[in-house]
């Protein structure tokens, strides 16, 4: 393992792109696996993170073959991703439903509700204000229109968080990620009793917060023998895709 080779994975709108560089920004390689949107009615947006996985799988060997490199040679994964997509998990760790992308309009109306209900306080503990991009009004939707999948979720994740945690079994999400839910006291990068309480949410779902820059973990085995990268590998927390 070289500590001077680093790997980033980024998840993009419409594919997932691994790079490898050095530890003062030289390329070594690149490669790309495409990830589709679902548009089941007007105004949603939904990706499958089963597919993410699946285009990450694919993409890190390719990356690595275009450097010349094997699986050992990385010295540290980290991860960005694009913003407030939850991934419901049920007690097996398995994925309830696709993941609501931050583009989905569906929660227009959760919005609205949360705003006449609370709006002044959700700015004041949140620094956002309500719309249909946040976690927040999204899981309020699932509340109301899919409340057989809100009871099974055991954890909630944001894309990258997933991502790693397939990776990992660690489970944690950084600090701006956490921001981009809309249910943090931002001020104390906690999570906010107050938000979650507004949509009756179990906040034992919610993963740790740590920095975007904490080593969180090490790839597993079984997540080697999945991606193609070394077990034991460090993996850094990373973060979402406009603030890494």
């Amino acid at each position: 393992m070289l500590d001077t080779i680093l790997m980033g994975i980024d998840l993009g709108a419409g594919s997932l792109k691994v790079t490898i560089i050095t530890a003062d920004g030289q390329l070594l390689g690149s490669a790309s696996s495409d990830v589709r949107t679902d548009t089941p009615h007007p105004g949603w947006a939904e990706q499958g993170p089963d597919a993410w996985y699946r285009a990450l799988c694919g993409a890190v060997p390719a990356a690595l073959k275009t450097a010349g490199l094997g699986a050992g040679d990385v010295g540290a994964v980290s991860f960005s991703a694009g913003a407030h997509t939850p991934v419901l998990l049920d007690a097996d760790n398995r994925v309830i439903r696709p993941a609501i992308l931050w583009s989905d309009q569906r929660s227009s109306a959760e919005t609205a509700e949360l705003i006449e209900q609370a709006g002044d306080m959700i700015h004041a503990t949140s620094f956002n204000k309500p719309a249909p991009t946040w976690t927040l009004p999204q899981l309020k939707w699932l509340g109301k229109h899919e409340p057989d999948a809100v009871a099974r979720t055991k954890r909630v994740l944001v894309a990258k968080d997933y991502l790693r945690f397939r990776l990992t079994d660690c489970w944690h999400t950084d600090r701006v990620d956490a921001v981009g839910t809309m249910m943090t006291d931002t001020k104390a990068s906690t999570w906010s009793p107050e938000l979650c309480a507004l949509i009756d949410w179990d906040m034992d779902t919610l993963p740790p917060i740590v920095e975007p820059t904490a080593i969180v973990g090490e790839v597993t085995v079984q997540g080697a023998a999945e991606s193609g990268l070394a077990a034991g590998t460090p993996v850094v927390a990373g973060t979402m895709d406009t603030a890494a």
